[in-house]
């Protein structure tokens, strides 16, 4: 009897496959689901996709903005006008005070507006990490400057993050590190080469591992500046009068006290450095004395050093000429106009404080170690044979006695150049043979060969030649004396009206490197006079 052969399954078997179906349904609903599901991550990736249209719609918006701001005759500095502007958009909400902007219910920072490509691609290059409040750790120190309205970013090595340099709100990075000497400038999108005509800094470290102690230590108000420590190896290259010299007031009387009462200790702790002029201080474009061409007329005190001067602004450019012929108390009411207006930063002229510590930074690196015991080979001076820079310049004719002759006793003197000049620099002075004479054109042209040398030296043009620059300040060895604001009165009782003295620093176009180093430090001048070869340098302090 044949039996019939019946398919089926068992009990057993469709509970399994029931258990395994539940499973793959299971698998497959987390897979769609949650924040890491597909379904998730496509919403994830829906809204990235919706915030960088909403971030490259609000970096579209700036750059028509900024485009109208250099079109403008606008006083607002360049962030405040971007943020008003961006503020009168539909949906967009502008908060001055942070530097922010909130559209479609998320906050985007400035820099991450206007930030640009560019200036992202230098700090990647440069081994540097730009931390704003977007990505900065939460409660971290970092985090904690960024809340404050001064601060747009912080700029951190990524190879010894405690080197680290502070970003101030309405400035944008431009090249370097912090340790070896991060440039700042108040214009987005400028360059090493200072394209876009921004107003440069760079920033003297006085923390992290390549960080230098600030000059000015906590001295309770006095204003006292200590010599005895780091002037210490320098106190050879300085010049002070100790009593008043004839042909000034109260003639004769002790002067008692140098000191300076510049400086900004709490900024400098609170940040953790400072901002020094990349440039000698230049003459502001709109002066009716400004020249930046060859055949340019050469101006001298009689408009550089007027009483209209008082309302302008320098600027701290490339290759511009330096702002000279300039008294001291002139020179310091123009650096405070800098950025008066500006909420993040003071502008200063340069104090004893913030100059010391960056003779002191730049001397800790081991290739600059003597340059506060002579700075020739990194200065525009007259023992200089290594600049060749073609460049802007003014022609200074200087006399120099000879060992022998009629009047021996007679002062050396200058004549000035008329117009300015372009050319190859060869050397920081050059005598002045007669078949070269006719070359150039001078205020006078009269000349006393019997008693007599003549020789040509140079003033450059701002950051002309590479030679000059340290750490990326350029000039701040010769070139120009530049004035700080340290003084000495001869009165022991204040409110005197006797003449005070202020002290200049870094040698000259007239001076040699070794005589006149960076170190130098001269007070033999009254705060009111000026001369061919007195320029200045601004700094700044984030407020």
């Amino acid at each position: 009897m044949k039996r019939n052969k019946e398919n089926g399954i068992t009990l057993i078997a469709l509970v399994i496959t029931i258990i395994v179906l539940l499973i793959l349904a299971g698998v497959t609903i987390a897979t769609l689901t949650g924040d890491n599901g597909i379904l998730g991550k496509a919403v994830q990736a829906k809204e990235k996709t919706n915030e960088a249209g909403d971030l490259e719609y609000l970096q579209t918006e700036a750059l028509g903005i900024i485009t109208e701001y250099y079109g403008s005759a606008t006083d607002m500095q360049e962030d405040e006008y971007i943020l008003t502007e961006l503020g009168k958009k539909d949906g967009i909400t502008a908060n001055i005070a942070k530097g922010t902007v909130t559209y479609k219910n998320k906050e985007y920072t400035l820099s991450e507006i206007t930030g640009g490509t560019e200036e992202k691609q230098t700090l990647e290059k440069n081994n540097l990490e730009e931390i704003t409040l977007a990505n900065a750790e939460k409660g971290s120190a970092e985090e904690a400057l960024l809340k404050e309205q001064s601060v747009r970013a912080v700029i951190v090595e990524k190879e010894d993050k405690t080197n680290k340099a502070v970003i101030p709100t309405g400035f944008y990075y431009v090249t370097g590190t912090p340790s070896t000497g991060l440039v700042i400038s108040d214009k987005m999108g400028d360059d090493d080469s200072n394209s876009q005509k921004g107003n440069q800094f760079v920033w003297i470290p006085c923390l992290g591992t390549n960080g230098i102690t600030y000059e000015k230590t906590d001295d309770n108000g006095t204003g006292n500046h200590g010599l005895a420590s780091y002037w210490e190896e320098y106190k050879s290259k300085q010049w002070y009068y100790t009593t008043v010299p004839s042909g000034y007031t109260n003639a004769g009387q002790a002067i008692t006290g140098w000191s300076d009462n510049g400086g900004n200790y709490a900024s400098v702790t609170k940040y953790g450095g400072f901002y020094i002029g990349r440039y000698e201080a230049g003459v502001p474009r709109d002066a009716d004395f400004y020249a930046d061409s060859e055949g340019a007329t050469y101006y001298k005190e009689e408009k550089k050093n007027s009483e209209e001067v008082l309302s302008m602004r320098p600027i701290v450019q490339k290759g511009t000429q330096s702002w000279n012929y300039i008294s001291q108390e002139k020179a310091k009411k123009v650096s405070e106009n800098m950025y008066k207006d500006s909420a993040s930063v003071t502008s200063n002229l340069v104090d004893s404080y913030a100059w010391d510590t960056t003779v002191k930074w730049m001397a800790s690196d081991s290739k600059y170690n003597r340059i506060g015991l002579d700075s020739t080979n990194w200065g525009n001076y007259a023992n200089n044979s290594q600049i060749t820079a073609n460049t802007l310049y003014a022609l200074h004719r200087y006399a120099g006695r000879n060992a022998t002759g009629a009047v021996n006793n007679k002062n050396n003197y200058w004549t000035v150049a008329t117009k300015y000049k372009k050319g190859n620099i060869t050397l920081g002075q050059i005598l002045l043979s007669t078949s070269i004479r006719e070359q150039y054109e001078f205020a006078s042209n009269t000349y006393d060969d019997t008693n007599y040398n003549y020789y040509l030296r140079k003033e450059l043009a701002t950051g002309a030649a590479d030679e000059t620059k340290v750490k990326n300040i350029y000039d701040i060895c010769g070139n120009m004396w530049e004035w700080t604001t340290e003084t000495g009165n001869h009165a022991t009782e204040k409110g005197s009206s006797g003449t005070t003295f202020a002290v200049f620093r870094g040698g000259s176009f007239g001076n040699f490197g070794n005589d006149g180093p960076v170190s130098y430090r001269s007070g033999v001048y009254s705060t009111t006079e000026y001369n061919i070869d007195f320029g200045f340098r601004p700094v700044l302090y984030i407020k």
